[in-house]
């Protein structure tokens, strides 16, 4: 009986409407400029690869905040915001192509999850350095031997998203600044130390590093497919707080099969690399606008542009959709699968509160 009115619920908030501030002049064109400027240049040069990965780079590597939003004690600088992505993509590069580079993928990953807890700026950072990682990971074990170069000029889109929002920055909010009582690093030091003391406290990290292993341990067993998408899949899904079933796999998985269907429609009626490049442009620029307003836009829009940009140069056969779609929903059933179990387990194993413990 419970079923029916929670689905209910999670089919409305999967798609519902963010409400969020109107769309700006200053904004869209940052959008637009952030993919098409890269992607014209590209053209221009006769090097549309890389083009269109610097736009990628901006699309993906960039902070979603509005650029004459009021500042937060918990959004970062625009040169925080951009250090995980410049960390990722350097140790990324330093072990893509190795025989260790998916153990050493985890494995940095995980660390980045169990200090996510040390307080909330740090814990933004450590899941953008993981979901960096991962994607970086992946471009570059794409890329074949000329990674260093794909790293680079992927890590420009970010600075290139950079430069657009300094240049077209709009008058911030004016007002006086709310008082905010900062704990010191010693209570956070030890606020950190009792989390972990706890198997609650470790259920990102646990989560991260079974479930990046799980996709990494498919990817290697049917190597003739394209299942890097689970790892990447499992990276964006896995959320810090610990939910069952979180909606953004569902709209992550509903999106992803709109999106490889989109993909499909482009690759039928689009002529390279002019109709393309036009076509990624438009969905690239939309990307970031609908990203905090519905996650199920931004995946059905995102995902023909990653799966274009990361393929470029090669032929996108039907094969090649379907595994990404077939990972896509691998990826989501590790994740949730991970959620219940953990749940379940630390639920068990959870002392008993006052009212347990009077019974």
């Amino acid at each position: 009986m419970a079923l029916r009115p929670w689905a209910s619920g999670h089919l409305r908030e999967v798609v519902g409407w963010t409400p969020a501030a109107p769309l700006e002049a200053r904004t869209v064109a940052i959008a637009a400029l952030g993919m098409a400027v890269p992607v014209m240049a590209g053209l221009a040069l006769g090097k549309p690869h890389l083009g269109f990965t610097i736009g990628l780079g901006a699309m993906l590597l960039a902070d979603q905040t509005p650029a004459q939003a009021p500042a937060s004690p918990d959004r970062p600088s625009a040169i925080a915001a951009l250090l995980p992505a410049a960390l990722a993509v350097t140790l990324a590069t330093l072990i893509a192509g190795g025989p260790w580079t998916d153990p050493a993928m985890i494995l940095l990953a995980a660390v980045a999850a169990a200090v996510s807890g040390y307080s909330r700026p740090v814990a933004v950072t450590a899941i953008r350095f993981i979901v960096y990682l991962v994607l970086s990971v992946s471009l570059l074990d794409s890329a074949g031997g000329h990674r260093t170069a794909v790293a680079l000029v992927f890590g420009l889109g970010a600075v290139w998203n950079m430069a657009i929002r300094a240049l077209l920055r709009g008058p911030r909010a004016s007002g006086p600044a709310a008082p905010a009582r900062k704990p010191t690093p010693a209570q956070l030091r030890a606020h950190w130390r009792k989390t972990m003391s706890q198997l609650s406290g470790w259920q990102f990290p646990i989560r991260v590093l079974v479930g990046l292993a799980a996709g990494s341990g498919l990817r290697h067993l049917w190597p003739s497919h394209h299942f890097f998408w689970i790892v990447l899949t499992v990276a964006l899904l896995t959320q810090r707080p610990l939910e069952p079933v979180p909606v953004k796999i569902t709209q992550r998985a509903a999106g992803s099969l709109l999106g490889v269907g989109l993909t499909w429609a482009i690759l039928a009626i689009a002529a390279p690399p002019l109709g393309l490049a036009a076509i990624i442009c438009v969905l690239g620029a939309a990307a970031p606008l609908a990203r905090s307003r519905s996650y199920l836009v931004y995946s059905v829009i995102s995902t023909p542009v990653i799966l274009l940009v990361m393929d470029l140069g090669k032929p996108v056969a039907a094969a090649l959709l379907t595994d990404r779609l077939a990972a896509t929903l691998i990826g989501a059933i590790i994740v949730v699968s991970l959620n219940v179990l953990l749940a379940r387990v630390i639920a068990r194993t959870a002392p008993p509160g006052p009212t347990a413990a009077r019974a």
